[in-house]
């Protein structure tokens, strides 16, 4: 009884392409992984070394220190006072540069990886220090949804850093 190879090339054809298909689709994910790794380097570089960024930083720290002698953290988000204002001010836009990695990482533009070795203990000790600011704006209606990704970014970093200090 003899053989039969006829359909032998059509599945050795197949086997290629889909080979090639698999190949591809791994290129693709290598590059994009790469790119995300990338994307988060460069942002902290720039948070590192841009000098508004380094007084952002400088700003944030100083409405913390006024934000602890203030009666209530409601009163100090909603003094007029000029110079309670430019402190809650700063810490809102440090919070913000914050709340977009958040968002980086929930639209996997940046690395997770990358952005907890580098940002983990910065971004969780600042949300901690900015915590009364930040209960402030979540029992406003106007502002429920503000910083929401940066609050889920800072449960799993904060359930992240005690688990690994357990």
């Amino acid at each position: 009884m003899a053989l039969d190879y006829g359909n032998v090339p059509q599945w050795v054809t197949v086997l290629i392409a889909a080979t090639a298909g698999y190949l591809a689709f791994r290129s693709i994910q290598s590059q994009r992984s790469i790119a995300r790794r990338r994307a988060a380097f460069d942002l902290f570089l720039k948070t590192e070394t841009d000098e508004k960024m380094l007084t952002a930083y400088d700003h944030f720290h100083g409405g913390i220190e006024a934000m602890t002698k203030a009666p209530s953290a409601e009163s100090f988000c909603t003094s007029s006072d000029e110079q309670s204002r430019k402190h809650y001010l700063s810490i809102r836009k440090y919070l913000n540069v914050h709340e977009l990695v958040a968002v980086g990482i929930r639209e996997e533009v940046l690395d997770p990886e990358v952005c907890y070795s580098y940002w983990g203990d910065t971004l969780t000790n600042n949300y901690n220090e900015a915590k009364p600011v930040l209960d402030f704006l979540a029992r406003r209606d106007k502002n429920r949804y503000t910083y929401s990704d940066l609050h889920e970014l800072y449960a799993k970093w904060a359930e992240r850093k005690r688990r690994a200090t357990s």
